[in-house]
């Protein structure tokens, strides 16, 4: 008998979703500063701070979204010995925490200095 094969095609998913899950954070911190400081003058100008509120909300979300999906995917490589895949999600699980304290960092300045006033 021969054993069965995980799938080629399978295998690299696989490692998509890790690289995204790694990436998604960085790239939510990135967009959220970004956006902050090129809609702080216009916002300003017609009084809708609520928005930079807004973008680092989303920002924040997607960088939890993508902690709580690499704890997951480190939680079922967990049951092999240390792999790649396994220090791809720890990987992304750090990221997004430090991604995550960065961008809750942004919102102090929003909420304290009031960049409007």
């Amino acid at each position: 008998m021969t054993t069965a094969k995980p799938a080629a095609h399978r295998i690299r998913r696989e490692d998509v979703v890790l690289w995204l899950l790694a990436c998604t954070p960085v790239l939510a911190w990135i967009a959220a500063q970004q956006l902050s400081f090129l809609a702080t003058r216009s916002l300003c100008g017609n009084g809708r701070r609520w928005i930079l509120f807004l973008v680092t909300g989303s920002a924040f979300a997607a960088s939890a979204a993508a902690g709580a999906a690499s704890w997951t995917k480190w939680k079922r490589f967990s049951h092999g010995i240390a792999t790649y895949r396994r220090f791809m999600a720890l990987g992304g699980l750090l990221l997004a925490a430090i991604c995550a304290v960065s961008i809750l960092a942004l919102m102090i300045p929003a909420a304290i200095h009031r960049p409007c006033d």
